[in-house]
């Protein structure tokens, strides 16, 4: 259960309407790295809409038909992910000011609230909750991932990490994606099926028994 966009914290209802009422036996938390941003939503709409404090009418055209053809066109969305591609963040980087840095642990207040509630609803559901990360959290560095884990280990939830899965099979992690979009290409679904298959296989109790 899911939608576009959003973290755990808004997940959370999808989980007391729709997945309780299944009685699953195993709950699979899906992480991306801007799932930390997702989680805190006042910072993502700033980030998102610091562009329009400015009255559109006082753009210049150029401003006004970028910001159109971003919203319009395949081929600006293309041009401006390039370009993001090209002047990315180094992995890692450390906060450029007090600011960022309190954002960022904003971010991680929202997420560590958020896992704490499912771990409380898991164990009051008697679910076992786990976690599987992404491989972009590979390309991101360590420091993003170190933090999380260390977050869910406090809480003892498990974490399958999708990256380390294809790395271990001999695979690229750039073979999880298509060519000009981060999202899951069929293989990449595939990896993420198959580690999350490994980990039950490993932890046969997770599915209340060894079927």
């Amino acid at each position: 259960f899911g939608i576009g966009n959003t973290g755990q914290v808004q997940q959370l209802p999808f989980y007391d309407e729709y997945a309780r009422l299944l009685h699953p036996k195993l709950l699979v938390l899906v992480f991306v790295p801007n799932d930390f941003v997702d989680n805190a939503p006042v910072l993502r709409e700033l980030r998102k809409r610091l562009v329009w404090f400015r009255p559109r009418d006082q753009l210049s055209w150029a401003a006004r038909a970028r910001n159109e053809l971003a919203d319009r066109s395949w081929l600006a969305f293309w041009l401006r992910a390039k370009k993001r591609a090209l002047f990315r963040s180094p992995p890692d980087r450390q906060p450029r000011s007090t600011w960022e840095a309190e954002a960022f642990e904003d971010h991680m207040q929202y997420t560590r609230f958020t896992m704490e509630q499912f771990k409380q609803r898991a164990d009051r559901d008697h679910v076992n909750l786990v976690i599987l990360t992404t491989y972009t959290w590979k390309l991101r560095g360590t420091l993003m991932f170190e933090r999380l884990g260390q977050m869910v280990a406090a809480l003892d939830i498990p974490v399958i990490d999708q990256g380390d899965y294809i790395l271990r099979q001999g695979y690229k992690l750039g073979d999880a994606h298509w060519p000009h979009d981060s999202h899951w290409n069929p293989a990449g679904h595939r990896w993420a099926a198959e580690a999350l298959l490994e980990y039950i296989k490993e932890h046969p109790a997770i599915c209340d028994g060894p079927t």
